[in-house]
């Protein structure tokens, strides 16, 4: 983080004032306005491009006497939060788009009760899916369970929303909806830092049964005072401050969110006149203002990421005013990927029939370039404990079935997703956390194949227990490798129950996964070494042959992890060199680690190799060596 200062005068006496400026990461600027907004409570589960607002809050929470948890999963973290705001104190939850998708049943129940202690969630979408498997909008959410969204246009404007976040959600009695996007949370951006405010409120649970329990008899009367309240809010929204309406003319353009800014950069090399409504509550819209708006105007275009949620609702409003204007969005804006600069600018050019830019001139240097750059997909790390894991499966599917590839693998979401890239190519199937063991427990039962899952220790404990239960209960035949590294390694090594401490440093019983899978009822239970190439391929082969639901718990650390720990503590790390004995077969190859190169015989790139000694036990002829 950097500081830069800004000189201003003040405009009555002309006295210099010296502002200083913090450049930060959007995430961090959006965790400090929450610290300055006065929460008290920030809990969340890990998932790009969120974290790092729950990381920037957890960094500093000692300072503000700040409750922060990374919760198992994001509905135990929404209920975390929900009882922070019960207790009347402001309540903070982070999570991924897709997180919200599991955190969506309290959501819906909450927000028929109504709020005590302010309440936002943060929900970190991924237009262009950068890490995310789907676009998915969670604007629709919010209209699903009435929760008003607020949505900054820049990083910036992100931080001074979530300061007073709080304040609309406890003046709405009703929980926040904040939306960021990747390319918000990602950017960096000089903010101003401001004084923290409601922040030392005494936790107190006041019982109060017609509104905590969610019973028909309650619910139907909740239902009600929900839709008043959205009323309310409605009315209140035109009077929030990151609203406005710029410019004039008979042309209007709409912008939401991020996209506000590329119509700002669009409309000024167009040099067009026109009226632009900025919004940052798609929902609610502020209805007064679109009205205000629409007035006079010829033909409104609406610029928005992903789904046509603020289209669609400018819409309405126009029908119910009895506006005719014709209004257009997705006919000129792409529903699908993250808008850029040139594609606003295109989007209004065509709305405009004035002339596009041409991008094909850039797009053939692109391709141009290309064709001189190898192809660099996202792999395993060198020294990765999963990269045996994988190798085994298709040494063990080669052996019992020669080269037919006969058995079915489906995977999990973690880093043990990039088993998917050759030529390891062991990832059959990937939709949602726990899917992997799910998808087996099904296919397990309709197919004859094999099938052996992969799902990593915080995953497992996210949402892997319940399917396992399945199978179990539903007497499964399928194999389950639950690679345990003892990190939340993809998100950036957050803690989980299997490590043994939380985010606060307290030390608590590591949750030993071997331990809870023998809970479930599995009989077939093995621990091994992630490492032990020779023993990892035997057990897994008496699993795929065991008649029933076989358990591998694969340990090895994070080699990240290892490696830095191994240098804080000055231990020697070895490294591997390929002899002259070396006969190019290419057996190394087939364990896809980036440190092992290959010119007619195989080599080790030193700088890259941790010393996992894999390639060494794999190699036929013992050309592999350790470094004396």
């Amino acid at each position: 983080m950097y500081q830069i200062s800004q000189h201003l005068f003040t405009p009555t006496n002309n006295q210099l004032l010296i502002v200083m400026k913090h450049i930060m990461l959007g995430n961090e600027a959006i965790g400090r306005g929450f610290i300055e907004g006065g929460v008290q409570v920030a809990v969340g589960y890990p998932g790009t491009p969120s974290t790092e607002i729950l990381q920037y809050i957890i960094d500093n929470a000692g300072e503000y006497g700040i409750y922060t948890e990374w919760s198992v999963n994001e509905k135990v973290a929404m209920e975390v939060a929900i009882a922070g705001s019960v207790a009347g104190v402001r309540s903070l939850v982070t999570m991924k788009s897709v997180g919200l998708n599991v955190a969506s049943d309290p959501i819906n129940a909450y927000a028929y009760m109504g709020v005590r202690g302010g309440m936002v969630i943060v929900s970190a979408d991924d237009p262009s899916c950068h890490s995310t498997h789907t676009e998915q909008d969670s604007r629709y959410h919010a209209k699903l369970a009435y929760l008003p969204v607020f949505e900054p246009s820049n990083p910036g404007e992100g931080k001074d929303m979530a300061s007073v976040a709080f304040e609309y959600s406890e003046r709405w009695e009703q929980p926040v909806l904040f939306r960021t996007t990747t390319r918000i949370g990602h950017s960096r951006y000089p903010v101003v830092w401001k004084g923290r405010n409601n922040g030392d409120r005494v936790p107190e649970f006041i019982r109060d049964l017609t509104k905590y329990v969610n019973l028909p008899q309650n619910a139907r009367r909740m239902r009600q005072e929900l839709v008043e309240r959205m009323e309310k809010i409605k009315k209140d929204i035109n009077n929030l401050e990151f609203n406005r309406v710029e410019g004039d003319g008979s042309i209007g353009i709409v912008a939401s969110g991020i996209s506000y800014g590329y119509v700002k950069e669009a409309v000024d090399k167009l040099d067009i006149e026109c009226r632009i409504l900025k919004i940052s509550t798609p929902y609610p819209l502020p209805e007064e203002m679109v009205v205000q708006f629409l007035e006079d105007l010829e033909r409104v275009l609406v610029v928005e990421e992903v789904e046509p949620i603020v289209e669609e609702g400018i819409i309405k409003i126009a029908n119910k005013h009895g506006f005719s204007i014709p209004i257009y969005g997705k006919e000129f804006v792409p529903l699908t990927g993250e808008l850029s600069p040139d594609i606003a600018y295109n989007s209004i050019a065509r709305f405009l029939e004035r002339p596009e830019k041409d991008l094909s001139k850039f797009e053939e240097m692109v391709n141009r370039i290309s064709e001189f750059i190898p192809p660099r997909p996202p792999v395993l790390c060198p020294g990765c404990p999963h990269r045996t894991a994988f190798y085994s499966i298709n040494r063990v599917e080669k052996k019992l079935f020669k080269k037919e590839r006969n058995i079915v693998k489906p995977s999990d979401i973690g880093c043990y997703t990039l088993g998917y890239q050759p030529p390891l190519s062991a990832v059959d199937t990937n939709f949602c956390m726990g899917a992997s063991v799910g998808v087996a427990s099904g296919l397990s039962k309709l197919i004859e194949k094999p099938v052996v899952a992969t799902i990593g220790d915080s995953t497992f404990f996210h949402a892997g227990i319940p399917p396992l239960l399945n199978m179990v209960f539903n007497r499964a035949k399928a194999t389950v490798i639950i690679l345990d590294n003892r990190t939340t390694a993809m998100t950036g090594h957050q803690p989980h129950p299997g490590v043994g401490k939380n985010v606060r440093g307290e030390k608590v019983p590591p949750i030993i996964v071997e331990e809870i899978v023998k809970a479930c009822g599995v009989d077939f239970v093995r621990v091994v070494d992630a490492f032990d190439v020779k023993t990892f391929e035997e057990t897994l082969r008496e699993a795929v042959e065991y008649d029933g639901v076989a358990v591998i718990v694969s340990k090895g650390p994070c080699a990240l992890l290892d490696v830095r720990d191994k240098i804080r503590a000055g231990e020697t790390i070895p490294v591997y060199y390929v002899s002259d004995d070396c006969t190019g077969c290419k057996s190394c190859l087939n364990l896809g680690c980036p440190a092992i190169t290959f010119d007619e015989k195989a080599g080790i790139e030193e700088t890259l190799c941790v010393g996992c000694s894999v390639c060494a036990q794999v190699c036929p002829v013992n050309a592999i060596k350790v470094v004396e």
